[in-house]
């Protein structure tokens, strides 16, 4: 992948109202509290209750993914005073087929204040500009309005549902597939 050597240093991406930079060990205390059932209960993928030692494999697995040039784990900080309010990744970095999955979560604190829409434009531009990647795809259970507006205002496309494919709180859930490619040539 051309972009691939741009890994070396995590990087980090910012907006006025968000920063993404890499988790840090003192992450660990603050993750928990944010984790909360509701924001558990929109993901495909969580544990509940999620306790430091969830934050801190996290943490060690991110570090680990990004030496792999896997993944990127980015934290999530106001830009005005620091502070964590979620986590967006990119995950399953394809080099042969140039595509990533994102995912995220924001602090039911920090819900409908654009954090989410800011936070996935950055990663795309990042995913597309600099990795060069030619599509990011995206799951979310079909009961998560939210953030299904969220990727549709990223210019996120519904490719399908996987139907019954979550099984959380006994019962079955629909998974729907969001993508974005990559139109611009010289980045193919």
């Amino acid at each position: 992948m051309r972009g691939e050597d741009t890994l070396s240093e995590f990087p980090t991406c910012r907006t006025k109202v968000v920063r993404l930079r890499q988790l840090r060990y003192n992450d660990v205390h603050t993750m928990p509290r944010l984790v909360t059932a509701h924001v558990v209960r929109y993901l495909v993928h969580m544990p509940y209750p999620y306790g430091t030692e969830d934050a801190r494999r996290f943490i060690d697995k991110s570090r680990r993914n990004f030496r792999l040039k896997k993944e990127l784990n980015f934290a999530i900080d106001l830009t005005e005073n620091g502070k964590l309010v979620g986590v967006i990744s990119l995950q399953k970095i394809d080099n042969v087929n140039k595509s990533g999955q994102i995912g995220y979560w924001i602090a039911k604190k920090y819900w409908n204040m654009g954090i989410a829409t800011e936070s996935i434009n950055l990663v795309i531009n990042y995913a597309f500009r600099v990795l060069r990647l030619h599509k990011v795809y995206a799951n979310v259970l079909a009961t998560n309005r939210a953030s299904i507006r969220v990727l549709e205002k990223n210019g996120l496309k519904r490719e399908g549902t996987l139907r019954d494919s979550i099984y959380k709180y006994d019962k079955f859930f629909d998974v729907v597939l969001y993508y974005r490619l990559n139109r611009r040539p010289e980045f193919v």
